[in-house]
């Protein structure tokens, strides 16, 4: 079974501050999720995260609050995961 799964982190105070990006991926199912998940969520500066298991490019979603995209990327090919921006 695919579906989406979205992953939520309680967003400080930062308002005025968020954008979202999305990337394509090789997070593939819920083994990947799980594997993703600790990263992006202790990452700073992350609001929220998705991954779409159901479309052919594996879409992470991110909103942001303050971490670089250069990090971002960094994270999540340092988990062992392709990353491209969308």
């Amino acid at each position: 079974m695919k579906w989406n799964y979205l992953m939520g982190k309680i967003a400080g105070s930062h308002a005025g501050k968020e954008n979202e990006w999305a990337f394509r991926t090789n997070i593939m199912c819920n083994g990947c999720i799980a594997k993703i998940k600790p990263v992006l969520d202790n990452a700073e500066g992350i609001a929220s995260w998705k991954v779409d298991l159901n479309t052919p490019e594996r879409l992470l979603t991110v909103v942001t609050d303050g971490i670089t995209e250069e990090h971002l990327l960094s994270l999540v090919r340092g988990a062992g995961f392709t990353i491209e921006r969308r």
